[in-house]
């Protein structure tokens, strides 16, 4: 009786993602002829990392679309019941995120994250120009179901995955296990070409960050992505002090989670050039920022916002040294046995 109950979360997430995998083919097959559809984060890993059991949590679909075909996409699932959230935001969240979300009123449908940039950070974009051109000139093709369904590369997917882990404040035990499960299959070729990738697209800190992150919750000897000559920037290397640490609603975590992409732009010059760009942003930037819903908001708020960014950014570093007091050495928290993930890794708590 107690393995039925042990076995009953497995049964309930195996189904739900079967229906998951069910319902992308609807999609995949409404737009085969006109739009490519390649299915990103849980979706993605649904069907290579983890096709046997399908024991991966996936919440909504994330999927990239080109941005040219956004219409035809659009009215394509339409007819499966699914709308624009917020249709009045979504052209701005394109431009300063390069996502948009897509909803839909029956339950059995999952929400929809429509990306049409592999880098979402407004910032951090500047200095990873190229990456999403050269991710998409290298894609490899499976068979799920008869559709040919285009992926990224193993080596794109990690440098996606793992962004996609940093920004989100190391937070998300299921992001790292799968950063872990992909790098154990790669040979010394995949981390050779990681690693020329990271230095082309200026990754080199997010590898540097998550290699030490697997290696604070993982036995060392089983983790093949090499730290990265980083530099002397003492920021970063602080926060690698402990990445298990919390976050929370307080107002000093909220000033390091605004600044926190900045230190992982590896160049100084764009760096500052970033900084310049939200001391002094455009408008629309503005107005993304803030969620403002009129421009004109955005022209009478904007010396404050000047005032606020100055004041804040003085407080930054000294905020990140005291969070990051508490030194984490590699292996410190590798988990127990029975634990296949880490426990409360930078969780964003309420």
């Amino acid at each position: 009786m107690f393995d039925e109950i042990k076995a009953a979360p497995a049964v309930i997430e195996f189904v739900k993602n079967s229906m998951l995998l069910r319902q992308f083919c609807r999609i995949a097959e409404l737009c085969v002829s006109g739009c490519p559809i390649i299915p990103l984060k849980g979706m993605s890993l649904l069907l290579t990392l983890y096709k046997d059991d399908y024991s991966r949590n996936v919440g909504d679909m994330d999927l990239f679309i080109p941005a040219d075909r956004i219409d035809y996409f659009t009215g394509k699932v339409h007819a499966l019941g699914y709308k624009t959230k917020n249709p009045r935001q979504a052209t701005k969240r394109i431009q300063s995120k390069g996502k948009f979300d897509m909803v839909n009123d029956d339950p059995r449908f999952c929400d929809l994250d429509i990306h049409v940039d592999l880098i979402t950070k407004k910032f951090f974009r500047q200095t990873a120009v190229g990456f999403t051109s050269f991710a998409l000139s290298r894609l490899h093709t499976i068979v799920y179901r008869q559709i040919n369904i285009p992926l990224l590369s193993p080596v794109d997917e990690w440098l996606y995955l793992a962004q996609h882990y940093c920004f989100h404040l190391f937070s998300g035990e299921k992001w790292l296990k799968d950063l872990y499960l992909l790098q154990s299959y790669f040979e010394e070729k995949e981390i050779a070409e990681l690693l020329i990738v990271a230095k082309r697209f200026h990754f080199k800190r997010v590898v540097t960050a998550v290699g030490h992150c697997l290696r604070c919750y993982y036995p060392a000897d089983e983790i093949k992505i090499p730290l990265m000559d980083i530099g002397r920037n003492y920021l970063f290397k602080r926060l690698l002090r402990k990445p298990d640490i919390r976050f929370s609603r307080r107002l000093t975590d909220r000033i390091i989670a605004v600044y926190w992409e900045f230190l992982f732009i590896d160049r100084f010059a764009s760096g500052m050039g970033a900084y310049i760009r939200l001391l002094f942003p455009g408008i629309s930037l503005l107005c993304n920022i803030y969620n403002l819903p009129f421009p004109f908001t955005g022209w009478l708020l904007y010396p404050f916002h000047i005032i606020m960014v100055i004041l804040s950014s003085i407080l930054f570093a000294p905020l990140v040294i005291k969070k990051f007091a508490v030194y984490c050495p590699a292996g410190s928290a590798v988990n127990d046995k029975n634990q296949d993930t880490p426990q409360g890794a930078g969780i964003y708590t309420s």
